[in-house]
């Protein structure tokens, strides 16, 4: 009977680790793609999920990014700086997750018992935490909510994997309880919590353990614990996006506002904007129109998100050029577009929009003070319509 019982868990933590890696490339495959020269086209492998969250008031804000792409330069260290430690995060939990897979095949292949060496020494489970770390590092290169909820998420997949190979493992090998005695399940002894829970007992019903109980006072346990760590990710990452907006480089008029991708003093767009809209094209496109949403970039950066006139031989990035002209800039006009028809009473441009259709490219030079060159939209923007960030 146990060995069938062994059988049955053993199939059941293969499937949600298939499941949770599924899910897991999912995640990092979207930033992948964006990232690649064949974006366009793989992107809309993720398009018509992305539409159906964009038609719901309630579901909209999923989509929406937390911190800046687009966005080059803010006023805030902290926000210039965190996609840089998201790569490291994310690097290093793969390089980490790699090392595992040596140490595990290689014990495979000399027949040992369980892996106790190396990584395995100090925590049990270090591929776990490493995928962990990974998708940390993942929220913050492609800072979407949804990848926030996916990353809570697959993190608490993990947990029960860890749990249940635990007890694969105590009934396979009789040295495995005084192993798990000197180990942490994810961070060496010193480090972890002494209570072996997720949360702080004060934050538990009463009487709430995670090891014990019925199965439906566990689950109830779990539903609670991933509840309480999705909301505070939620809101971490709600205030991380309040930091963001109010750090950008960017000016708010009558019929908008504008945002430079580099830092430009107030003064300096204000000037650039209204150089722009003194366009003899501008007039007829923009005349009647509120809620816009304008970008200012360097003339020669080229930025996929923003639709924007490709000239031969150049390619779409997020890099400065090193050499640019600060006071050689572009301004492309965009539609905010937002959930409902139109931007809500006394709303916030930046927090609402979702999505932006490209009016106009002006291209100034400030030192001159004249429009040297305008484009219309492209007829077909890199990628479409689909709901890409809009900062």
């Amino acid at each position: 009977m146990n060995d069938r019982q062994g059988d049955r868990e053993r199939s059941r933590a293969r499937r949600a680790l298939w499941a949770s890696l599924a899910f897991y490339v999912l995640i990092a495959f979207e930033f992948l793609y964006m990232a690649s020269p064949f974006a366009a086209y793989f992107y809309a492998v993720y398009g018509p999920g992305l539409d159906w969250l964009e038609r719901f008031g309630g579901t909209s804000w999923v989509i929406q990014f937390f911190l800046p792409h687009i966005v080059e330069e803010t006023r805030s260290v902290l926000i210039d700086n965190l996609e840089a430690f998201g790569a490291a995060l994310f690097l290093g939990g793969l390089a980490a997750f790699a090392v595992g897979i040596v140490q595990i095949y290689r014990a495979k292949l000399r027949r040992d018992d369980a892996v106790v060496s190396g990584l395995y020494s100090h925590i049990r489970h270090p591929q776990y935490l490493a995928l962990i770390v990974a998708s940390i590092g993942m929220a913050l290169i492609w800072p979407r909510y949804l990848v926030v909820v996916m990353t809570v998420t697959v993190t608490f997949v993990y947990v029960a994997l860890a749990k249940a190979e635990e007890r694969i493992c105590l009934r396979q090998y009789p040295g495995y309880a005084d192993y798990m005695r000197r180990t942490g399940m994810f961070l060496p002894p010193r480090l972890a919590p002494r209570t072996g829970m997720l949360l702080p007992p004060r934050l538990w019903p009463k009487g709430a353990l995670l090891s014990g109980g019925s199965s439906a006072s566990r689950l109830a346990q779990w539903v609670f614990a991933y509840a309480v760590a999705l909301l505070v990710a939620l809101l971490l990452a709600f205030g991380l996006r309040v930091h963001a907006i109010a750090s950008l480089h960017a000016i708010e008029t009558d019929d908008g506002v504008y945002i430079s991708v580099t830092a430009l003093s107030q003064e300096t767009l204000a000037a650039v904007a209204e150089i722009a809209r003194s366009a003899p094209q501008a007039g007829p496109v923009l005349k009647g129109r509120t809620n816009l949403l304008n970008y200012v970039v360097p003339v020669d950066m080229y930025i996929g998100e923003v639709p924007m006139h490709l000239p031969p031989g150049a390619a779409f990035g997020h890099r400065i050029p090193a050499d640019h002209d600060p006071a050689r800039n572009k301004v492309i006009f965009t539609q905010a577009q937002f959930a409902g028809a139109e931007l809500l009473a006394d709303g916030n441009i930046l927090w609402q929009a979702i999505n932006k259709k490209a009016l106009l490219e002006v291209h100034v030079d400030l030192d001159a003070g004249k429009v040297t060159a305008t484009y219309p939209p492209p007829a077909e923007p890199l990628y479409g319509d689909r709901q890409v960030p809009v900062f």
